[in-house]
């Protein structure tokens, strides 16, 4: 996800006077590599239907990240690649997509704020901040889980 990323922001950063066919070649690389980062969540995550659910998420990609980044593109990218990850990450019965898009959308507002205060920061953070969150997102459900399964066993 961080070349794509990266390699999308870099992009657009050269998009300046005689440039502009180097960044449209480097864009459509990031553009193409955006399957694939799906389908490596899809694979480590061991989701049973990996190919099928990259696929889904690389269509909720481009839904996504297009509209955003049009009003700010790293937010439209940490949008994009974290509406894909819930979809592309193995969900098990504790997880929920609503714990998940809370914490994608937490991170979309962050990312948000932080490009506003320090652009760099926001460049940064919003490179590394989706797949954290739905796993930060995913630690906490089986947390509550595990407290709710002991709860259970002592009354």
């Amino acid at each position: 996800m961080l070349f794509s990323y990266g390699l999308i922001v870099f992009a657009f950063s050269l998009v300046s006077g005689e440039e502009t066919a180097f960044a449209g070649g480097v864009l459509g690389i990031a553009i193409g590599l955006v399957p694939g980062v799906f389908i490596a969540a899809a694979y480590v995550s061991q989701n049973t239907r990996s190919i099928r659910a990259a696929l889904l998420a690389t269509g909720i990609w481009f839904a996504v990240t297009i509209p955003i980044a049009l009003v700010d593109l790293p937010t439209g990218l940490v949008a994009g690649f974290g509406f894909g990850g819930i979809v592309a990450f193995r969900q098990r019965d504790v997880h929920t997509w609503k714990s998940r898009a809370v914490a994608v959308v937490a991170c979309v507002a962050y990312t948000f704020l932080l490009q506003r205060v320090s652009p760099e920061a926001g460049l940064l953070g919003g490179a590394a901040l989706p797949f954290f969150a739905i796993g930060i997102a995913d630690v906490l459900k089986e947390r509550e889980a595990e407290r709710a399964d002991e709860m259970g066993e002592r009354v």
